[in-house]
Order: C-alpha cells, then sequence, then structure tokens
C-alpha cells in the first residue's frame, strides 16, 4: 500500500505539471496588446541623472525631521498596547476563570 504522505506528494507534482490553457491565452492576448516600450539614447538620460535639479538646500533638513518622525512613531510601536492596569485586570480574570475551571 502506498504511504498516505507520498500519495500526497505524487498528486501535488502530478497537478503542477498540469496546463492551464485559459489563463496562457489571457496572458498572450494581454502581451500582445501592449506597445513596446520606445529606446532612447542613452547619453541624455545619464546627463538628466547626474544633474542636481531635483534637489534643494532644505532636503537635508527635511529628511532629518522625517527621519526623527519615523523614530518617534517607531518608539510608540514598540511600547505596550494595553496599560499596566489592562494587564492586571486581564492577568486577575485569567486566573479566575483557571480557578473557576479547576474547580469546576
Amino acid at each position: 500500500m502506498i504511504h498516505p504522505v507520498r500519495l500526497l506528494v505524487l498528486s501535488a507534482l502530478v497537478a503542477g505539471c498540469a496546463t492551464f490553457p485559459e489563463l496562457d491565452t489571457a496572458e498572450r492576448s494581454a502581451a500582445a496588446r501592449v506597445d513596446y516600450p520606445k529606446l532612447v539614447p542613452l547619453g541624455p538620460l545619464l546627463a538628466r541623472a547626474g544633474s542636481d535639479d531635483r534637489i534643494d538646500a532644505a532636503l537635508p533638513d527635511t529628511l532629518a525631521a522625517r527621519a526623527a518622525a519615523l523614530r518617534a512613531r517607531a518608539a510608540l510601536l514598540r511600547g505596550s498596547p494595553i496599560t499596566a492596569a489592562e494587564r492586571t485586570r486581564l492577568r486577575n480574570a485569567g486566573q479566575r476563570n483557571a480557578a473557576r475551571l479547576a474547580g469546576g
């Protein structure tokens, strides 16, 4: 008799080899409708990439402010989602329920 795990693995392998023509056809027809990208010379692209027209003097300050805001948000997320009073109340309720289940 064949082991159930081996049968499951064999079934998964056979199912993975199956083709789905409706999916293949849809993908091919969508790809056929798309235009090829325009080819442009590399020189002007490199010249634009090296220019400083998108960076202003306030960028370091802006980035520092964003970084500080993200650090503050991360500190809040690292904190406990419940207060100490809520934690105590939940612990006491759990102990009461455990005692009730043990005694009943």
